[in-house]
């Protein structure tokens, strides 16, 4: 220290540190709490040995794909959670490593698995779904809650697979085994792990619990919106059925009477409580055909008669 300078001099220095070390302290300390927070709610597919033995506790995990769980969606079947993973760049599975892969929550508690030798193991299944590009587009499907999960096979020729679409459903014997069959004929195949999709019905406590107030209130009014839009549609096929059989019948020559003859049956069928095609198809003819037979009289007597006892309208 300088003659010059005194310990009064260097206290607004020291200050300054002191002040720094604390917020850096505050926000390393901020980004593990988010860390430890999202890892709570993480959906990962990772790779790790689970055979039980002791020596293999150690090895190392390795996650080849993740996501917030509060990132996902309803799917277009809104009885569906879809959450689209992103991809570790960093680590690529291979084909081969398949069977050491598991759908994991949490931080690491398995929800699937697909190692198929392992005795506690649920039940599941895979097929092959398609194409994307010149990869080949796979789904399985686990019990007991009905979880998915879709993978992209890159580095298989098409020519091997494309004919397989649609025409084989693999059981959890089988399926496995099989594709670590194609990666020993091909070893540069991957696999690219696409999304994980949740019933719905299995998951509602997640979905009330991991999703902030404000995502839950975005996601239920866009699942909301959807099942408008389903059920708007779903009238609209009904009447259009109604409407196109009429004209096959036709009706169509009595233009004055058709719109007021379409809006009986479509009025009788909404008392019913049938709006969507499906559901009693035999009794929409029915309706279509009284109607024609014997008017508004005949269907308010059709109600009469079997209103009451209808099931599943």
């Amino acid at each position: 220290m300088s003659e010059d300078t005194s310990i009064s001099d260097l206290l607004p220095l020291i200050a300054v540190a002191l002040n720094d070390q604390a917020a850096a302290d505050a926000a390393r300390e901020l980004a593990i709490a988010r860390e430890e927070r999202d890892m709570r709610g993480m959906v990962e597919v990772l790779r790790a040995i689970n055979n039980g033995h002791d020596e293999d506790e150690d090895d190392e995990t390795v996650v080849y794909a993740s996501a917030l769980f509060e990132n996902g969606r309803y799917a277009s079947n809104a009885n569906l959670w879809e959450v689209t993973m992103e991809q570790n760049s960093s680590n690529i599975c291979r084909l081969a490593d398949l069977r050491d892969c598991h759908v994991c929550v949490g931080g690491g508690f398995p929800v699937a698995t697909l190692d198929d030798t392992l005795l506690n193991n649920g039940t599941f299944d895979g097929w092959i779904d398609g194409a994307e590009g010149e990869a080949c587009f796979i789904s399985f499907c686990f019990g007991p809650h009905s979880t998915w999960l879709n993978v992209l096979i890159h580095g298989w020729p098409r020519e091997e697979w494309e004919d397989m679409v649609e025409e084989y459903d693999y059981t959890t014997q089988e399926f496995v085994p099989f594709l670590l069959g194609v990666a020993a004929q091909y070893p540069g195949t991957t696999v690219e792990f696409i999304k994980v999709t949740f019933a719905v019905c299995s998951i509602h406590g997640a979905l009330k619990r991991l999703l902030p107030p404000k995502r839950k209130e975005e996601v239920r009014a866009e699942r909301d919106r959807r099942f408008a839009i389903n059920e708007e549609y779903e009238e609209y096929a009904l009447c259009r059925f109604v409407s196109k059989t009429m004209r096959e019948r036709g009706n169509e020559l009595r233009r004055a009477l058709f719109v007021p003859q379409l809006d009986s049956i479509v009025s009788f069928l909404a008392d019913m409580g049938i709006n969507r095609l499906g559901i009693n198809d035999d009794l929409i003819m029915t309706a279509i055909e009284t109607h024609e037979s014997r008017g508004v009289e005949g269907l308010d007597e059709l109600f009469d008669q079997i209103g009451p006892d209808l099931d599943g309208g």
